[in-house]
């Protein structure tokens, strides 16, 4: 993964992005929630900030073991990316 494609400024560098967290499954519990960091080793869902360009919040779904990106969408919005 060394790139990721923005909603509003199309593919940009890794470097333009920030991390910010995973987000747990919906059928988590609560140590799910608060303590694991990858539900599991195919798909991980995360929150990451375009820092370097329209400061857009995205969702992205990738495969942790791989770095394959799967999906990305806006925060709360619709499109996908």
């Amino acid at each position: 993964m060394t790139r990721l494609v923005c909603p509003f400024c199309g593919p940009r560098h890794l470097r333009e992005f920030e991390f910010h967290k995973t987000v747990a499954a919906a059928d988590a519990g609560a140590f799910a929630r608060v303590y694991e960091r990858v539900a599991s080793t195919e798909l991980s869902v995360e929150h990451w900030q375009h820092v370097g360009g329209c400061r857009g919040w995205l969702e992205v779904r990738r495969n942790p073991s791989t770095g394959d990106v799967l999906e990305i969408h806006l925060v709360g919005g619709g499109g996908e990316a």
